[in-house]
C-alpha cells in the first residue's frame, strides 16, 4: 500500500492555500464595498451640480452653501478614492499569497503523484519476479532427471 511520507504537509499546504483563498474573498469583498462608495459619492456629486443648475433664483447664501458642500463630496470622494486603491492593492497581494500557496501545493501533489507511479511500477515489478520464480519453481519442479514426469 502507498503511503506518501509528506502527506501531513501536503495537508497543511492544502489548509493555507483554502485560508489563502478565503483571505482574498475578504479583500475582494472590501474593495467591492469601497467601489460602490466611490460611485455613491460621484453620483452625489453629480446630483448636486444638476440641483444647482436646475435651480432658479440662485442667491449667495446658496452658492456659498454650494460650494461647501461640493468641497466636502470632493474631500470624501478623494479618501475614498485613496481606500479603493489601498483595497485594489490589498486583492492584488492576495491574489499572488493565493497563487503562491497553490504552487507550493501542486509541487507537492506533484512529488505524491510520481512517487505513487514509481511504488506502483516498483510492485508491479515484485509482483512480476515472484510470478517468474513461481513458473521456475514449477517447471524445474515437473522434470526429474530432465524426463518430464507426466509422461512415466
Amino acid at each position: 500500500m502507498f503511503r506518501f511520507g509528506l502527506e501531513k504537509v501536503l495537508d497543511y499546504r492544502v489548509q493555507r492555500e483554502e485560508q489563502a483563498k478565503m483571505e482574498l474573498a475578504r479583500a475582494l469583498a472590501e474593495h467591492l464595498v469601497r467601489e460602490k462608495a466611490v460611485r455613491a459619492l460621484r453620483e452625489s456629486m453629480a446630483a448636486h451640480m444638476r440641483a444647482l443648475e436646475d435651480k432658479k433664483d440662485v442667491t449667495v447664501a446658496d452658492i456659498w452653501l454650494w460650494r461647501a458642500y461640493g468641497r466636502r463630496l470632493e474631500q470624501d470622494t478623494a479618501v475614498a478614492e485613496a481606500a479603493l486603491r489601498r483595497a485594489a492593492e490589498e486583492v492584488s497581494r492576495r491574489r499572488g499569497v493565493v497563487i503562491a500557496r497553490s504552487t507550493e501545493r501542486k509541487l507537492l501533489e506533484k512529488l505524491k503523484s510520481k512517487q505513487a507511479v514509481r511504488y506502483a511500477r516498483e510492485q508491479g515489478l515484485k509482483e512480476q519476479k515472484q510470478h517468474d520464480e513461481m513458473a521456475v519453481i514449477r517447471h524445474e519442479g515437473g522434470h526429474e532427471d530432465g524426463r518430464d514426469v507426466r509422461l512415466g
